[in-house]
């Protein structure tokens, strides 16, 4: 056995989907899938990149790289998460978890523009629909340099 090899442990109790450690892995080895109703996370058992980028990025700590110390198995870990929905069209914004880290994370003053409206509940292209009409109303006029 390789002495660069280390386990890929995720704490399923900490991990809450926010796909962070898959964005920074060069190896590929943490993968996303997603679709309307969930989120999927797959882990490699075994990491034998000479990187800790997925630890250093998770926001949650629930990560960790410990040598491998005995046999580990091929299958890794998989984590499944439920997908909240956008609360103006339905649309999948992100995990159930990761928003409700956000919730505690942001400011409760900054979760919500000068109208009221809850951004965190809100899918990017419901963003944008809503900002698109503030500046409309308010007839705003933005120059581009």
């Amino acid at each position: 056995m390789p002495s660069n090899q280390r386990q890929l442990v995720v704490s399923a109790e900490r991990c809450i989907g926010c796909r962070a450690c898959a964005i920074v892995c060069p190896a590929g080895l943490i993968t996303l899938r997603d679709t309307d109703r969930g989120r999927t996370v797959s882990f490699a058992a075994v990491c034998e990149e000479d990187c800790d980028l997925c630890v250093g990025a998770c926001p949650t700590e629930a990560i960790s790289l410990p040598p491998v110390t005995a046999v580990v198995s091929d299958g890794g870990t998989e984590l499944t998460f439920k997908m909240q929905p956008c609360s103006e069209c339905g649309a999948p914004v992100t995990t159930v978890e990761m928003l409700a880290w956000l919730r505690v994370a942001i400011p409760s003053e900054m979760q919500t523009d000068a109208e009221g409206q809850k951004w965190l509940d809100l899918c990017p292209r419901c963003r944008q629909q809503v900002e698109a009409q503030r500046v409309a109303r308010e007839g705003v006029m933005i120059r581009w340099p």
